[in-house]
């Protein structure tokens, strides 16, 4: 990864929530981030916008962790606004390095 792309990540800090909405054109999204804040707009170019929002969902799940290097999850919640959802990303903790025998 370059210098840049790691420091841009570090600047907009940890995704925190996730909208993502259907247009007629293409699924688009915007990453809030918790501290030090922000957000942080987008399009899913490999969804089609006709597609199912499960499969887009995960485009966006696998987006933000390919991104941000660091697994996730996220929780998908329907807005009250058709075709828009909004979900909670969850940090999944690194297991623990496994401890070569002697």
């Amino acid at each position: 990864m370059s210098k840049t792309r790691q420091e841009w990540r570090d600047r907009l800090g940890r995704p925190a929530m996730v909208v993502l909405f259907r247009t007629p054109l293409r699924w688009r999204f915007a990453v809030y981030f918790a501290e030090p804040g922000g957000v942080f707009d987008g399009a899913l170019t490999d969804e089609p916008a006709e597609g199912p929002h499960e499969s887009a969902q995960a485009a966006m799940c696998q987006w933000v962790q390919d991104t941000f290097q660091q697994p996730v999850t996220v929780t998908w919640k329907a807005s009250k606004q058709p075709e828009w959802w909004t979900g909670t990303v969850h940090q999944v903790p690194n297991p623990p390095a496994e401890i070569a025998a002697p």
